[in-house]
């Protein structure tokens, strides 16, 4: 079967929410606008990684979106609800203020099962706990829009003090000589700032234009003991870690491709950095495979390709991306990744474990398509050639994985 779009000279790229009329298959197609202010959709998907631990070599997820962006921006509710995870974003500009806002947030994530670590591709099961948090937030923001002038384009700026709260449990697999951390609340000062003069195509995806932002944080824990002691982790301090800081930043660009004047090829160049002090397993930055996406808040998470959810807890980072992206019909892209990762990462030295800075170079290919029903599909395959795997044995370099992503919008 063969398949033809018509495309008049001059092609311009549709872009996200824009109405457009074109030929796909000998037939006229006509997409009406799409409201973006106001956005429900259903993300569910699946992850299989080679060789992972059991009980994760195969991973489903999902969540609800929601976007709700009023009065011209003064009104913006961002959510993603998963039950045991919830991150939540209220924005109220009242008029006597100007552009200055006031910011609600949530951040939550209580699991009710163990949770292990991954170390060199290995679950430890004697240090596993069941750990839970729970952060609000409230403080104060600031916005201006960015040209060109799209609904989620603008530059925020935000400081919320995040009032919180975490606790735990010993697993069941858990060594009788661990010992767990102590219940604690938890108060963190969050600065926050967000750039985004993008245009996106019509699956929501990096167009044309930039987009940046930086995270920092400050937090402090009001009950800190020592903890640990198990067969890997030495004891460690409480007195270390009940205070930390952290930062990180990320960029984006799209741009054309240097030696076409066509719309349909397009390079997308990201960075994502972090670094810390006196971070620990429960502050430290965590990082693995997710699902990526372009809508604004989506584009400041790192995607560690190859990796499994959460796979590593680490105290910095460094991510480079050059992607090429090809338009095979209007509703249809192909993506071409190179990556180059550098984290510092735990790695087992003579029984114990212990700090180690690593490359992970990977690369990836994945096709974005609109589906039936309103819908979008995501598929892609993964491999990371500086991750650790374990061959049953020991561990060795080298891990794929493929994603299977589907958006159902309402």
């Amino acid at each position: 079967m063969s398949v033809s779009v018509v495309l008049a000279d001059g092609y311009r790229t549709p872009r996200a929410g824009d109405g457009f009329s074109t030929v796909v298959l000998g037939e006229a197609v006509t997409v009406p606008p799409r409201d973006r202010c106001n956005v429900t959709a259903l993300n569910l998907g699946v992850q299989w990684v080679e060789d992972a631990p059991s009980d994760y070599e195969v991973l489903p997820f999902g969540a609800l979106f929601l976007w709700r962006n009023k009065d011209g921006g003064r009104q913006r509710l961002r959510a993603v609800l998963a039950g045991f995870y919830n991150e939540v974003r209220y924005h109220l500009s009242p008029d006597r203020l100007g552009k200055t806002e006031l910011v609600v947030t949530l951040d939550s994530m209580t699991v009710p099962m163990a949770r292990q670590e991954f170390v060199e591709g290995r679950r430890i099961d004697q240090e596993e706990l069941e750990w839970h948090r729970l952060h609000f937030g409230f403080g104060f923001g600031w916005r201006t829009p960015l040209a060109p002038g799209h609904q989620d384009n603008a530059l925020e700026v935000a400081l919320t003090y995040e009032p919180g709260f975490l606790w735990f449990s010993d697993g069941g697999d858990t060594a009788g000589d661990f010992r767990q951390p102590r219940d604690t609340y938890e108060g963190r000062v969050h600065f926050r700032l967000r750039a985004d003069a993008l245009e996106r195509n019509v699956m929501e995806l990096p167009h044309a234009g930039w987009a940046a932002g930086v995270d920092g944080f400050y937090g402090h824990r009001a009950r800190w003991d020592d903890w640990g002691g198990g067969r890997f982790s030495a004891w460690q301090s409480g007195a270390d870690h009940d205070t930390w800081i952290a930062g990180r930043f990320h960029a984006l660009a799209a741009l054309p491709l240097p030696w076409t004047s066509s719309e349909r090829h397009r390079l997308v160049a990201s960075v994502f950095a972090g670094m810390g002090e006196d971070l620990d397993r429960f502050s430290a930055f965590r990082l693995g495979g997710e699902p990526g996406g372009g809508e604004w808040e989506a584009l400041s998470r790192p995607n560690l390709l190859g990796a499994m959810f959460d796979e590593f807890y680490s105290r910095g980072y460094a991510i480079a991306n050059l992607e090429y992206r090809s338009e095979l019909l209007f509703f249809c892209y192909l993506h071409l990744r190179g990556q180059l990762a550098w984290i510092d990462r735990p790695r087992i030295r003579h029984g114990s474990l212990d700090w180690e800075s690593d490359m992970l170079p990977a690369v990836n290919v994945a096709v974005t398509c609109g589906a039936p029903w309103n819908s979008q599909l995501e598929l892609g395959f993964n491999h990371n050639f500086g991750l650790l795997r374990e061959d049953g044995i020991t561990s060795g370099y080298g891990g794929s994985s493929m994603s299977l992503a589907w958006s159902k919008e309402f």
